[in-house]
């Protein structure tokens, strides 16, 4: 791994401005497109778009791969990292803020932690101890007010939401297991594994659906949410873990609710509690505390 330069550091601001409008575009898709359909269209454009690169710009991409003996490696990274957290923030996201969904996912790098703690050997210090626990008391402070007080978030949204930042984690664990492969190879197979799972549901729901009522601006979206959230942002993620480590690129996760508020804010004109703030500052807080963790071991 090497040291983090300014481009690095561009390219995780860059990450994180494209993650964090992805939750405000899961909104806008919503107004046309079911779950699942967001899902798989999602990926779909995202392979288009690579499968397009390959032939154009990474020539490197070695299709065989997959009718080998080593295609469940695809598979594995692409249900982990495409089609169960994006079926599982659809299914969540309808029922809250696109910037409480923001928030949740930032609460990544605190689960990378523990499952790093069992299954690798970057084992828990004070710091990152310490950092786990504020990181999960904003997410306490978040349900608690979101489910009991404010009433405006089901349980259920928030668990799926929860449980598609996991499934990320553990989608970055199984990538850093396998980087051996190319980052183009990586992306490009698993994007097409991910479409193949989807593809069986997708056409058959398409079968029923009315095309008329297609919004313009849904679509967009969803070309939005597969090129550019999904195609791009995973190679520029892909990238940041091969050269600088998952360390430095789960810094993402500080800037990634900041811009999903703001996005939410500017394009959808939703309102966040106060208590969302304190949420917000406990988050950064805990992320911060975890990166003093980092570097002293």
């Amino acid at each position: 791994m090497k040291t983090p330069v300014l481009k690095s550091y561009i390219l995780l601001f860059v990450l994180s401005a494209i993650w964090g409008s992805a939750f405000f575009n899961y909104k806008i898709v919503l107004y046309s497109f079911d779950y699942l359909l967001l899902a798989g269209g999602r990926i779909f454009f995202a392979t288009i778009f690579l499968c397009l690169l390959s032939v154009t710009i990474f020539r490197s991409i070695n299709f065989k791969i997959l009718f080998s003996k080593k295609f469940y490696i695809f598979f594995t990274i692409g249900f982990t990292n495409y089609v169960l957290p994006f079926s599982l923030i659809a299914f969540g996201i309808n029922g809250m803020s696109s910037g409480l969904a923001a928030l949740l996912m930032s609460a990544g790098p605190f689960y990378a932690i523990i499952l790093s703690h069992f299954f690798t050997n970057d084992k828990f210090n004070k710091y990152k101890l310490l950092g786990t626990i504020i990181g999960f008391i904003s997410v306490f402070i978040l349900f608690y007010d979101q489910v009991y007080i404010s009433q405006t978030t089901t349980i259920k949204s928030v668990l799926f939401v929860m449980s598609a930042s996991l499934s990320y984690v553990i989608g970055g664990l199984i990538i850093k297991k396998h980087q051996s492969y190319n980052n183009e190879t990586i992306a490009a197979l698993s994007m097409l594994s991910g479409t193949l799972i989807l593809l069986p549901v997708c056409l058959f729901q398409l079968y029923f659906f009315d095309i008329e009522k297609i919004q313009l601006s849904s679509l967009i979206s969803l070309i939005y949410l597969g090129v550019v959230s999904t195609a791009i942002a995973f190679m520029i993620r892909a990238k940041l873990i091969f050269e600088n480590g998952l360390i430095f690129m789960s810094q993402v996760s500080l800037l990634i609710p900041i811009f999903g508020l703001y996005f939410s804010w500017l394009f959808l004109s939703e309102e966040f509690s106060f208590n969302m703030l304190i949420s917000l500052f406990i988050i950064i807080s805990g992320l911060w505390v975890l990166q003093i963790g980092y570097k002293k071991n």
